[in-house]
């Protein structure tokens, strides 16, 4: 795999790991503005889904696999963001947790093909 491959990677898990810290912000926040940001959250989570998509394509097959999950687990944010999005109270805490949790496991499902790229990637 390119440098430039790798650096993307590395953009990705970077820009993932910044949208798991706003969606622990969010957990704190007031009912009606983490709804709000919820929302955005949703279209967040799945922007990152589509751009792992794209990057996959042309990885090789142990690199794609844990981007595969990294996508799958960002849906899953996406998802709940938006169940988050239209609930309240002790369900809209829950399911900002959720999403927040899924954002976690697409990091490091980030982090395991970004080590499976830089094996692949002459020295």
């Amino acid at each position: 795999m390119s440098q430039s491959a790798n650096e993307s990677l590395e953009h990705a898990q970077e820009r993932a790991e910044a949208f798991y810290k706003q969606l622990q912000s969010f957990a704190a926040a007031d009912q009606a503005q983490t709804r709000k940001d919820m929302e955005k959250a949703h279209t967040q989570a799945h922007a990152l889904a589509d751009e792992i998509k794209a990057f996959a394509d042309n990885q090789q097959t142990d690199v794609k696999t844990h981007l595969k999950e990294a996508r799958a687990a960002f849906e899953d944010a996406a998802k709940r963001a938006k169940e988050a999005s239209d609930a309240d109270g002790a369900e809209l805490k829950t399911r900002t947790t959720e999403a927040a949790e899924r954002a976690k496991q697409a990091i490091a499902h980030l982090k395991s093909a970004i080590a499976a790229a830089r094996s692949h990637t002459p020295a």
